[in-house]
């Protein structure tokens, strides 16, 4: 038995950066990870789909580029050096986290980890006894029974990610993120793509102009949109895949992404050796400082039920750590915590949205500014979309920021910290903006929620 002072399952988000935090305050964690460092973010979420999302919008800027006056010819692409390209981007990642558990004498241990009782778990050949665990384990692919998956006709997002060739037509199952994102991906690169969502709307948790924004364009692009259907049968049929829809449509393609959500990957742990409770539905119920039922043991990111988000899992990360080390935390206010899609055009969001605030009965102003009126965004041919803000009528307090557009999900930090402090509006007025870029959208936004837009 080998006794450590902190002992963290997983190196996803939420896992490396609470190590390196650990190594900072001197609690020589010693991390225990079966697979890549860096978890499905980094190997099979948000790092190789980010490239391969830039490599799609590189495309689109050569087919586009008549509109400055270049004339490029009909580009082409090679599928395997794209996928090459996104794969060699995850492996630089890893590298990265790698320095850094050197760096900081981070100890990674490569094997399962399993619980044996509430303060000792195995890995490997060893058994460690810990002061204090973390469970970071993040989570996996949901599988529904009635359409499982295959990995050949039927795919998750793992395998959506790297295939050796892309099929002619694929149907996404869920509108949310991981659908549209890998929609708009696979269309780019020449795939007929269809997608299909039970709700009213895709990304139905993002503000309703949002999301009617996105559907307008992706109906530009010729991506077929069913909303408000649920899926009543998949069969496989003579090399296809079949699907019939409530509203007694069929649609048919080679393959069928599922992408109706993710689940906590706790199965594997033998949390019952631990006394570790879990919710229905898997989730580890945590306190506001990430402590579980059992004094010691603490969960973070994917498997508890707060935002499934890797940003949302360092955070959490972190603040575990810090309170281990004694140190006085806030309790994160999820309210406040950013959302972001990649697909063309870009999505980002902070706060409540319109609908919410409504709910809510809150007395709130509504300002939008379009890009299409922003020189910078008109000098980049990048006009798509707008800024959407909603302000408290009587404090003028920031409520909620929504972006569609070019740029999005980097506009959106204006807003985390003047909402994290209680700015208000005329905090950001008085803030001078610099010209000519997008982030004059923001302000105009604002702006024009109080009456004052200057550009429209």
């Amino acid at each position: 038995m080998e006794k450590v002072k902190l002992l963290i399952i997983g190196a996803g988000p939420a896992g490396y950066v609470a190590a390196i935090r650990a190594a900072q305050l001197g609690l020589q964690p010693v991390v225990i990870e079966k697979s890549y460092l860096g978890g499905t973010c980094l190997n099979r979420g948000c790092i190789p789909t980010k490239a391969l999302i830039s490599a799609a919008e590189a495309l689109n800027s050569v087919k586009n580029c008549g509109a400055f006056g270049i004339s490029a010819g009909e580009p082409t692409f090679d599928w395997s050096k794209v996928v090459e390209y996104a794969q060699n981007v995850a492996a630089k990642n890893r590298a990265g986290i790698q320095y850094l558990f050197k760096k900081n004498g981070i100890r990674h241990v490569d094997a399962l980890a399993q619980f044996t009782s509430a303060h000792t778990v195995k890995a490997g050949e060893t058994e460690f006894e810990a002061e204090n665990i973390i469970i970071a384990t993040g989570s996996k692919v949901r599988d529904i029974p009635a359409f499982p998956i295959d990995g050949k006709q039927i795919i998750g997002s793992d395998e959506a990610l790297f295939p050796e060739k892309l099929p002619k037509s694929i149907a996404i199952i869920g509108g949310g993120v991981i659908g549209v994102e890998i929609g708009f991906v696979y269309h780019t690169f020449g795939v007929e793509v269809t997608i299909i969502e039970a709700l009213s709307t895709i990304i139905p948790l993002e503000d309703a102009d949002i999301s009617k924004e996105l559907t307008k364009e992706f109906k530009k692009k010729k991506i077929k949109l069913y909303t408000g259907t649920a899926v009543e049968k998949v069969e496989k049929l003579d090399g296809k895949v079949v699907i019939s829809l409530a509203n007694g449509t069929q649609v048919e393609a080679e393959q069928v992404l599922s992408s109706i959500g993710r689940s906590p990957n706790t199965d594997n742990l033998a949390l019952e050796n631990s006394g570790v409770q879990r919710d229905k539905r898997g989730f580890i119920p945590v306190n506001e400082h990430f402590e579980t039922n059992i004094p010691g043991i603490y969960a973070v990111g994917d498997v508890i039920p707060t935002p499934m988000l890797a940003h949302t899992a360092e955070h959490e990360g972190i603040a575990a750590i810090e309170h281990i080390a004694g140190m006085h935390t806030e309790p994160i206010n999820y309210t406040n915590n950013p959302a972001c899609i990649y697909c063309t055009p870009n999505i980002a969001s902070i706060g409540l949205r319109e609908a919410q605030a409504a709910e809510k009965g809150l007395k709130y102003k509504v300002g939008k500014f379009a890009f299409t009126a922003n020189g910078k965004a008109v000098a980049s041919n990048h006009t798509t979309g707008f800024v959407k803000v909603i302000i408290d009528e009587e404090s003028h307090k920031i409520l909620g920021a929504h972006i569609i557009g070019y740029g999005a999900t980097d506009l959106i930090a204006e807003f985390i910290p003047v909402m994290n402090t209680g700015a208000t509006a005329e905090d950001i007025i008085e803030s001078i903006h610099p010209h000519p870029t997008l982030s004059e959208a923001s302000l105009e936004a604002v702006l024009n929620a109080l009456g004052r837009t200057i550009h429209a």
